[in-house]
């Protein structure tokens, strides 16, 4: 498979994903540009449009008016496939063919984790932005790992997919936790020594993360593959308690996991970036949105379902707590209806004017 083809592919799965939420994502796409319009009529140039999720969201008048750019050739065809006759160019967020000042708003949906300079990316930005223009990133999957895990590799931290909790308990999904290097490699010495299978079963899956530093690409797809995987993860929560338990039992340290947030590792890296390009940041948080609609065949047994930053929850009854930000009360599902909830983390900067 080609590089095109794998980009292609992901942005199909990313598009089945985000399917079930449509509704409330585009509600919540259409209500930041609403409150944080583009700058004096002018365009709105979107940068790695991908093959056209953030237009198909975007209200009808500013569609019109929307200029994309995408870095990759396959995904400028496919999205010239999906809208015929929109307006796209073939250009990295680095280096937009466009004069000083061209456009009103830049905006963006899940570019930021993926930009190989982003400061650079922000000046440029800042460039064809007119004066008060304003740059608009929203964020509704989980971030790539790759660069937070590059910053980390050589921290004595080893990042593992939250198993201790549920993500949603918290504002931010908490998708990941630390733990310390030494204290994991010395528990995986104690596991082998008595026979514990947290060991046998996790020892190769760690391994890409005892070297120091640590060989990112090989530990980024190891985390990958027990992220992805209900089974993987329950089996990690299981013997990972077990084995801490007996080894504290035996006089050892226990385990001290410290939260790390990707979402909010992305929100860091936007704001010095942005703010080093001399933008001003006029938000930085979650947006949340709910819907009533009619459960789809496959959602019969579902009354909730919900998809903040990258973290989906299925439930067959309303839960405990709802997406930040929402009202008290929210639109109750009626006989066949479902209740659907979307967290876009919405980061917006202003050039000044």
């Amino acid at each position: 498979m080609s590089g095109g083809d794998g980009l292609l592919g992901a942005l199909d799965l990313l598009g089945r994903r985000r399917a079930p939420y449509a509704g409330a994502l585009a509600a919540i796409a259409g209500d930041v540009l609403g409150r944080f319009p583009p700058a004096g009529g002018r365009p709105l140039l979107e940068i790695g449009a991908g093959s056209g999720q953030l237009r198909a969201w975007l209200p009808a008048p500013l569609r019109e008016r929307t200029l994309h750019s995408e870095p990759s050739a396959g995904a400028v065809r496919a999205l010239r496939a999906r809208a015929p006759g929109s307006n796209v160019l073939r250009a990295a967020a680095e280096t937009l063919p466009l004069p000083a000042g061209a456009c009103g708003a830049v905006t963006a949906l899940c570019v930021f984790d993926a930009v190989a300079d982003t400061a650079a990316a922000a000046v440029e930005i800042g460039r064809v932005l007119a004066p008060g223009g304003r740059f608009v990133h929203l964020l509704d999957m989980a971030t790539l790992l790759e660069q937070p895990f590059a910053k980390l590799a050589s921290s004595g931290l080893v990042p593992i997919p939250n198993v201790f909790g549920d993500p949603g308990d918290h504002e931010w999904p908490l998708d990941v936790v630390l733990l310390e290097r030494r204290w994991l490699a010395n528990l995986l010495r104690f596991a082998a020594h008595a026979g514990h299978p947290f060991a046998e079963t996790f020892a190769p899956v760690f391994a890409p993360f005892l070297a120091e530093p640590y060989a990112v690409d090989a530990a980024t797809a190891a985390f990958k593959a027990v992220a992805g995987s209900g089974d993987r993860r329950r089996t990690l929560a299981m013997m990972l308690t077990s084995a801490s338990r007996l080894s504290v039992a035996q006089g050892r340290a226990p385990v001290e996991p410290l939260p790390f947030h990707s979402g909010r590792y992305l929100q860091s890296v936007l704001a010095a970036s942005f703010t080093g390009a001399g933008f001003a940041v006029e938000l930085s948080e979650i947006v949340a949105t709910a819907l009533r609609r009619p459960a789809a065949p496959d959602e019969q047994a579902l009354r909730y379902r919900s998809l903040c930053v990258g973290h989906e929850r299925l439930e067959s009854a309303l839960p405990r707590r709802l997406l930040a930000g929402l009202a008290t009360d929210p639109p109750t599902p009626g006989d066949g209806d479902i209740l659907v909830e979307a967290g876009v983390f919405a980061f917006v900067a202003r050039k000044p004017a």
